[in-house]
């Protein structure tokens, strides 16, 4: 042991061993001055102390000698009473309350560490005083097996005593953890990750496969409040169990890997700007052939909508391009898909992707780019729909009378004439299919770039996830997925091409009409 070690041992226990001397001595000043003796000892002689887990043995040791030599000075001089309360070698003495406490507590612990049949079958015979057959019968067992869970039980918390666990830093700084969902239906999914711990127990397993009881010392909860959690996750195949450890059963990705796949989305778009700002321009010489109209219509805002057509078409044909094939595999909830989870905070690039399918008279794309616009709209929020359906038949009115004037507030919506309309593009899905024809070569050239983007994301989680996930490669992919959408918009503010508008004008939000 180190002259430090002993340091903190002794800071964490003086006033255990002043008070110890009081009980000994009887005598508050003595206590003090044989307290002092101790300390000066301890720091003296703390190399005599050859196995960590013996020192506090040694410390109670010193500080029982050193009162004996008191007792020993004052029988000499006999100028010390002996105190009332002491009943010779009989005495429970401060020490030895500590230390009875310290074992109740570790044995404890270590109860909460067991599994649930071994917890049970300990609990039941050594607290609730019940027979081998009492339990057996209980809990549907054979009274031999109830003894052998006893004699292994006993070994296990006895082994358990001995250590000194360390508790993960789960237990006391619980990690970001994002569940995401790529596929048909995600019933059952979402709700497993409403709370911290099941998010911090996929995190922990995620470093390296763990026990019931390593788990339960990484995230700070025993683990009769554990078994509940992890049985829940083992039912959506999140956790699997493999020679009584737990292994992820899905793929996580963090901030690196978001970040590698942003740089390389980038370099792709300023690579070919040229090529991207010659392709708007081509869709901009189209728009006067169509029935595109917009609220404080100019370059700037045509030039958003050529973009984002060209770049969300071709995002949706990348998949052909890819190397990396989709295999949609079948889940536990029966549905087929993909699940994977994000380690930390979520750098998006956009607030929100929506499509609205159940207008009366068409659809609505939003996409709220970040570095764009901090109209954040979402047409799911309450009363929305009716405020678009009211820009769709261009009423004068709508029973969503507080969020219409939220929106007219946000400059969403104006009022023209008395009447309710919209501060975004629209377009026939006739002309808009149309422009897709005429733009096609554009859009596949975009779609092959993307794809690429995919693809070398694909091989960039592949390579930092276990090699057991055989479906990072695709999970890869898929979070790419919109990578080149989300930086083209700052990529484009950066060359000046094209900017932010003015406040009124609403440049990622998109009407289609039927």
């Amino acid at each position: 042991m180190t002259k430090e070690q002993m340091e903190q041992i002794v800071l964490a226990n003086m006033q255990k061993i002043y008070l110890y001397c009081v009980r000994r001595l009887g005598n508050a000043t003595d206590a003090e001055d044989v307290a002092s003796e101790v300390t000066v000892e301890l720091l003296s002689s703390f190399s005599k102390v050859k196995d960590d887990r013996a020192a506090l043995g040694y410390v109670w040791a010193v500080a029982d000698n050193l009162c004996k030599n008191y007792w020993r000075r004052a029988e000499r001089y006999g100028t010390v009473e002996i105190p009332e309360d002491y009943v010779g070698m009989q005495q429970i003495t401060v020490e030895e309350d500590m230390i009875h406490s310290e074992d109740i507590s570790l044995l404890r612990r270590e109860l909460a560490l067991l599994s649930e049949t071994y917890r049970e079958v300990m609990i039941g015979h050594y607290i609730r005083q019940e027979s081998c057959g009492e339990i057996a019968r209980r809990l549907g067992i054979s009274q031999t097996n109830v003894k052998q869970y006893l004699f292994e039980g006993r070994k296990k918390v006895k082994q358990g005593m001995d250590k000194q666990r360390e508790y993960g830093v789960y237990s006391y700084a619980p990690e970001k953890f994002t569940f995401n969902f790529w596929g048909d239906n995600s019933t059952g999914y979402w709700e497993l990750f409403e709370r911290k711990l099941p998010g911090n127990i996929m995190l922990s397993i995620w470093d390296s496969p763990k026990t019931m009881e390593e788990l339960s010392t990484d995230v700070g909860v025993a683990v009769p409040y554990l078994e509940e959690e992890v049985a829940k996750l083992e039912e959506f195949k999140l956790l699997i169990k493999k020679g009584g450890r737990y292994h992820s059963g899905l793929v996580i990705y963090d901030r690196a890997f978001d970040d590698a796949v942003r740089e390389s989305a980038r370099a792709v778009i300023k690579d070919n700007i040229d090529f991207i700002k010659a392709a708007v321009e081509k869709g901009k010489s189209l728009l006067p052939e169509t029935d595109y109209q917009c609220y404080q219509d100019d370059e700037n805002t045509r030039g958003w909508f050529i973009l984002t057509l060209i770049l969300w078409e071709a995002v949706q044909q990348s998949e052909s391009k890819m190397k990396t094939r989709l295999t949609f595999p079948l889940l536990a909830n029966g549905y087929k898909g993909y699940v994977m989870g994000l380690r930390g905070e979520n750098q998006l690039a956009m607030s929100g992707i929506y499509g609205m399918y159940s207008l009366d008279k068409g659809y609505m794309r939003i996409l709220n780019y970040n570095v764009l616009t901090d109209k954040v709209v979402n047409p799911f929020e309450s009363g929305a729909r009716g405020v678009f359906c009211a820009c769709e038949d261009r009423l004068g009115e709508t029973a969503q009378l507080e969020k219409l004037t939220d929106m007219l507030e946000r400059q969403i919506v104006h009022v023209e004439d008395g009447k309710i309309c919209p501060n975004y593009a629209e377009i026939s899905n006739k002309d808009y299919e149309g422009l897709m024809k005429q733009l096609a070569a554009e859009i596949d050239t975009v779609a092959a770039l993307t794809a690429q983007v995919r693809d070398k994301a694909a091989d960039i989680l592949a390579s930092r996830v276990p090699k057991e996930h055989t479906d990072a490669r695709e999970i890869g992919s898929i979070v790419s997925m919109w990578s080149l959408l989300e930086n083209a918009a700052s990529a484009i503010l950066e060359t000046g091409y094209l900017t932010k508008g003015t406040p009124a004008q609403n440049l990622t939000t998109f009407y289609f009409k039927n």
